[in-house]
């Protein structure tokens, strides 16, 4: 099987993924508020992302939160601290946050948003990451980092890269779709069929899977099936080990990831070891995403 993502291949040949974590989001944001030219009433936060970087510009500014639509029926979250009621009248210069600017519409429907409540209220655009088109539609920014751009934040709900919404993702079983399996339960055929069967979910995607590729054998097949639809994991295809037994295993792990990737040729990875992750983008070159390290190789 070979997965096609022609239009995608086209778009990012030649450059590397660029990979942003909560942890680097966070400094980011803490050094970002120290050169705001100015004090701002309240911060507005464009949901969903926006939310994570608006609330830590509010923690860092000690200022009320809210949204757009919040904002219209004249709620917000406010420091309990606070003794005295604020309502819409002492807010006279918002700050609209949102993580990142791809086209500028979701500013720009914000803004629209918070115009339409009718009370003059001044409004600074700001997001944290923008691209070289984007400048001009926002006021404040941080860091310009050109596509293709992965975000830890929507790794679960958008596909690849942030802005295209599709791409080609192949990911492992434990580890990632579940957590690790404990030591020695792999050596007891019972407890690691019971352990198969109520794995604790990990990292489920919104959307549709294009491949899982697991260490599992292929023997496991039916008990791993029904606990993905148990799960409600969305997936085109499942790749096993085809052994007749774990003893035939002789620890090429990452080997057999790397013959299953190498036909499918997706256009991410992601892997829960450290070490497999390395070999798998040396072998490959397939940009794979650790789990555990939070770290992409590209």
């Amino acid at each position: 099987m070979y997965l096609k993502s022609r239009q995608l291949k086209r778009s990012i040949e030649g450059r590397k993924f660029s990979f942003v974590t909560i942890d680097q989001a966070s400094l980011w944001t803490a050094q970002w508020v120290k050169t705001f030219p100015r004090q701002y009433d309240l911060v507005v936060a464009v949901p969903r992302s926006g939310m994570l970087i608006a609330s830590i510009i509010a923690l860092k500014l000690g200022k009320g939160l809210t949204t757009p639509e919040f904002l219209r029926d004249g709620k917000f979250w406010h420091s309990s601290s606070v003794k005295e009621k604020l309502s819409m009248d002492d807010f006279k210069h918002v700050i609209l946050v949102d993580d990142s600017a791809d086209t500028g519409r979701a500013m720009s429907k914000a803004v629209d948003q918070i115009q339409s409540i009718g009370r003059n209220l001044e409004v600074t655009r700001a997001s944290l990451i923008v691209h070289k088109e984007t400048v001009p539609k926002v006021d404040l920014y941080h860091q310009v980092i050109e596509h293709p751009r992965v975000y830890e934040w929507n790794i679960l709900h958008r596909k690849i890269a942030s802005y295209w919404g599709y791409g080609l993702l192949a990911v492992d079983m434990d580890g990632v779709l579940c957590g690790e399996c404990p030591p020695g339960v792999d050596d007891h055929e019972d407890l690691y069929l019971d352990w198969i069967k109520t794995a604790k979910p990990f990292l489920i995607p919104a959307f549709e899977i294009d491949a899982i590729v697991t260490n599992r054998l292929e023997k496991y097949r039916g008990e791993t099936e029904q606990w993905l639809r148990t799960q409600n994991v969305k997936y085109k295809t499942l790749h096993m080990w085809d052994l007749p037994d774990k003893s035939k295993r002789n620890g090429g792990f990452a080997r057999q990831k790397i013959n299953q990737l190498l036909k499918l040729k997706p256009d991410m990875y992601w892997e829960s070891s450290w070490w497999q992750a390395q070999e798998i983008w040396v072998e490959t070159k397939i940009p794979t995403l650790c789990i555990d390290e939070m770290k992409l190789l590209c």
